[in-house]
């Protein structure tokens, strides 16, 4: 009996260093099932997406996560993350690739092999994972053959671990990596790369009832007929990642900025042009950061910019506009940076629009030349401010005005004025000329 209180006190501290138990699912009504949607390629910002969904299906307790996927691919360090969270989540992760003709590529399969139970609709596919360049090339023609295989051998033990995790067929899971197979929905369950196969989200769910999965903490058998699906939207931070992501829209940020930085050039002190070209530009370096942005690129862009601007101050008769908007041109083209071989982008999600590419340059130099013709226009008119604005101007002679002297009410100012002959007051005087702060003045005829 002695040993009873030794042995109470070891299973108290046991307890307390066992970690927290996630609550359990509501058990008083349907069970609630997070519904996440990732429609597009994966980047930072879907792996913040997915990462704070699962979190928010742990903290809530609901008792599982949906996840329905349309990818072409994405970047390889994010998808990791990614895969990371969905290993570790306590809650039951199901995947399904849909709707109706939706595609599981590239990064997409490494999601799908880590679901607990993943489903795919019919008429969808999956497969090629073959890791690219940022361009879409292969590894080797851009870093040579030995990074091309350090790269192959490293996603193909990656897709391997996660398919051998979740008891799925890990042979597939590489050649999928080294050759590129791709397979429909039915194959994918005769390979075993995926459970299911299921025309919508419900149905899924209801095949998927009964299943006992293992997740990071415990053997779970899933409960989820009639489960009641709750959508879990994405943040407006993860929403500006995701758009920033897609390189498009990172050269028209461009763009707007040089052309923002050109406007506040041309017109100091306007502020908002610069302001908003300031901050076209920070968006710029965020999506840098995403996303392989090319330096060289960018700095063609500056280039260009610089040679646009450059046509308002020297007399180039259109070359420095014509090799401005060739610089833009060219950014354009080798925007992406397609030497990044830890990027795994399929090659037609993240490309410049040809429709950006040709015609954007050239408005961009048309803005540049108007303003620089405004600029020269500017400079040859006649000077509106001080002395030299009153040349030309009407107005009217205060008292006789001779070779002597006399005033002149000229533009709402008094002035000494001369003239060859005399000229009564109250004639209406022309000036002729400005030397100081004398002017002389001609008669045009009597005020009447």
């Amino acid at each position: 009996m002695a040993r009873f209180p030794p042995l109470a006190l070891l299973a108290a501290l046991a307890a307390a260093a066992s970690p927290v138990a996630t609550p359990a699912p509501d058990t008083t009504g349907p069970v609630r099932v997070l519904e996440l949607t990732v429609d597009g390629a994966i980047t930072l910002g879907t792996a913040e997406y997915l990462q704070a969904g699962l979190a928010r299906a742990r903290d809530e307790g609901f008792g599982a996560v949906l996840i329905t996927l349309d990818t072409p691919g994405g970047d390889l360090e994010s998808t990791r993350k990614i895969v990371r969270t969905m290993l570790e989540s306590p809650v039951p992760v199901l995947l399904w690739v849909g709707p109706a003709g939706a595609h599981a590529g590239s990064a997409g399969v490494f999601v799908t092999l880590a679901a607990d139970v993943a489903a795919m609709d019919p008429t969808s596919n999956i497969g090629a994972a073959h890791p690219v360049t940022g361009g879409g090339r292969d590894v080797e023609a851009e870093a040579g053959k030995d990074m091309a295989k350090k790269v192959e051998n490293d996603t193909a033990a990656f897709a391997r671990s996660i398919a051998a995790a979740r008891g799925r067929n890990a042979d597939w899971a590489e050649r999928a990596v080294r050759e590129s197979v791709s397979v429909t929905a039915e194959e994918a369950v005769k390979e075993r790369v995926v459970d299911l196969v299921a025309p919508d989200p419900q149905s899924f769910l209801s095949k998927a009832d009964g299943r006992v999965i293992r997740t990071s903490t415990t053997p779970r058998t899933l409960h989820l007929r009639g489960a009641v699906l709750v959508r879990h939207p994405p943040s407006i931070r993860q929403r500006a990642l995701m758009f920033i992501a897609d390189p498009n829209v990172v050269a028209i940020l461009s763009l707007l900025g040089l052309l923002g930085l050109g406007i506040e050039f041309y017109h100091p002190g306007a502020l908002f042009p610069g302001i908003a070209g300031g901050f076209c530009l920070f968006l710029v370096f965020v999506a840098s950061q995403i996303i392989p942005v090319n330096v060289a690129a960018i700095l063609l862009l500056l280039a260009g910019a610089g040679l646009l601007a450059s046509e308002a101050f020297f007399t180039s008769h259109g070359l420095a506009g014509v090799a401005g908007a060739a610089c833009v041109i060219l950014a354009l083209l080798f925007f992406l940076n397609t030497s990044a071989p830890g990027q795994a982008f399929d090659p037609g999600a993240f490309a410049i629009s040809p429709w950006l590419v040709w015609p954007t340059p050239i408005a961009l130099a048309a803005v540049f030349v108007y303003m620089g013709w405004k600029v020269a226009r500017g400079r040859r008119a006649p000077l509106q401010l001080g002395s030299p604005a009153l040349l030309g101007m009407v107005g009217q002679a205060l008292s006789e005005v001779g070779p002597q002297g006399g005033d002149v009410l000229v533009h709402g100012e008094y002035w000494h004025a001369r003239s060859a002959g005399p000229i009564p007051p109250g004639t209406r005087v022309k000036v002729v000329a400005v030397d100081g702060l004398l002017v002389t003045v001609e008669a045009e005829r009597p005020m009447g």
